[in-house]
């Protein structure tokens, strides 16, 4: 079972893989498309250009590769903490409040807090 300890160290571990595969996705990104936009400003003199220019056979077009990569980077990169949280979730640990979900039997005190099981109505009072 995992502790406080070991749930947050699995989930800064999972942050940070997260983090790094967005942070990879934005750099892959940004190098893609800026290297087409430094292609039409280097070759032919301006930016329009560089969506018009052929590279060659099975070229593909940096901007409709590298667009996709850095949004899906961005948002795992600012979306990273309530994707860790997500993913490690804390173990339900019981009762806290009195939601004892450990098998109890009607009638028998929680283990927890000492309440009645609020299962059985006739040891609840009602």
């Amino acid at each position: 079972m995992l502790t406080n300890r070991t749930i947050g160290q699995v989930r800064g571990v999972a942050l940070w893989v997260i983090r790094s595969a967005g942070v990879c996705l934005l750099g892959y990104g940004v190098f893609l498309v800026g290297s087409r936009l430094m292609f039409g400003v280097v070759g032919p003199g301006d930016v329009v250009s560089a969506w018009r220019v052929w590279d060659g056979i099975g070229a593909e077009h940096g901007v409709y590769r590298g667009g996709p990569m850095m949004a899906i980077g961005l948002a795992l990169a600012l979306a990273s903490r309530p994707l860790a949280r997500w993913i490690v979730c804390v173990p339900d640990a019981g009762c806290p409040g009195c939601g004892y979900a450990g098998g109890s039997v009607p009638g028998t005190p929680c283990p927890e807090c000492g309440r009645i099981d609020p299962g059985d109505s006739a040891a609840a009072g009602g």
